[in-house]
């Protein structure tokens, strides 16, 4: 599935009154929006290389909303409607979660009022739908291919990716198992589905032909799934930290199975901070730590056995 169908899916979400003034963007701006942005009685807006415009009538990407384009309780209403695919109800785990994945491997996240259960007060559903973010998926193919020239070139090895919030971890990540897959078998732990993007049971990101995908479950109770029904050489999961994920990560590691996860951090220190993240790291869970994002490790593949 290329760049512009993914585009076009999201372009597909949006009213017609919206959809006109986002087509008279030029061809080259709108193929490279990440997102586009929907707020109830104000502006539609356009994340381009990391910044929002406000877009007007006329297809220009301004800075200030004085001739930017109205977003009405309509166009609130149809995006929703058509993320949902007219049924919200059959969505109850995404509506309390605020985002749904749609297809093209896109993310539609949104807020409102939230509706709360009464016995546990955690938010069952959400009402008055404000905003709307819709994600478009990117994959940037090869991105990884420098880390899995240098972490795997003599095989199997455990890695962890790190970097900062929007730092390029899962888009490294997913390039990687497509990498990976074409020689070993893969579970992918997709607690929040941003790696292989299932829609309908099928990926929408090329993840490779020996990816196993658990997709929205919770991530402890997966890995452990995983070992037990698939028997992967490598478990992958994305942004990893709690401290629920320590002992399932573990188990993994102990029935053999080589880990490859994401979490926050900007350098290895950093890493060694995190609870959870720090004693995998002091038992030798991992082989290498891959730093991403900005600054001065930025970039670093890092053994561990050199460390030590």
């Amino acid at each position: 599935m290329n760049e512009i169908s993914k585009l076009d899916y999201a372009i597909d979400l949006i009213s017609p009154s919206l959809k006109s003034a986002l087509m008279r963007v030029s061809e080259g701006e709108r193929q490279k929006l990440t997102e586009l942005r929907l707020r109830r009685g104000l502006y539609l807006t356009g994340v381009l290389y990391g910044k929002e415009y406000f877009i007007t009538y006329d297809g220009r990407l301004m800075n200030d909303a004085s001739d930017a384009v109205r977003v009405t309780d309509d166009d609130i209403s149809f995006a929703f409607t058509h993320a949902f695919q007219g049924s919200v109800h059959a969505f109850p785990r995404e509506i309390s979660q605020g985002f749904i994945t749609v297809k093209g491997g896109n993310r539609v996240g949104f807020c409102g009022t939230a509706v709360l259960d009464d016995k546990t007060l955690s938010v069952a559903s959400v009402k008055d739908v404000s905003s709307i973010n819709i994600r478009i998926a990117r994959e940037v193919r090869g991105c990884a291919k420098p880390i899995f020239e240098r972490a795997f070139s003599d095989g199997l090895a455990s890695l962890i990716i790190a970097s900062p919030p929007c730092g390029g971890k899962t888009t490294v990540l997913r390039d990687l198992c497509r990498l990976l897959s074409q020689s070993y078998r893969l579970s992918v732990i997709d607690e929040r589905g941003e790696l292989a993007c299932m829609y309908d049971g099928k990926a929408q990101n090329d993840i490779g032909a020996r990816c196993d995908v658990f997709n929205g479950y919770d991530k402890s109770q997966a890995v452990r799934t995983a070992v037990r029904v698939m028997s992967p050489q490598i478990i992958v999961c994305d942004e990893i930290g709690a401290k629920e994920d320590l002992e399932s990560l573990e188990y993994a590691i102990n029935s053999g199975v080589y880990l490859i996860c994401t979490c926050h951090a900007a350098s290895v220190d950093e890493l060694k901070k995190r609870p959870a993240v720090g004693r995998l790291i002091k038992s030798h869970a991992f082989d290498y730590a891959a730093i991403l994002g900005i600054g001065a490790m930025c970039g670093r593949l890092i053994s561990f056995s050199k460390l030590c």
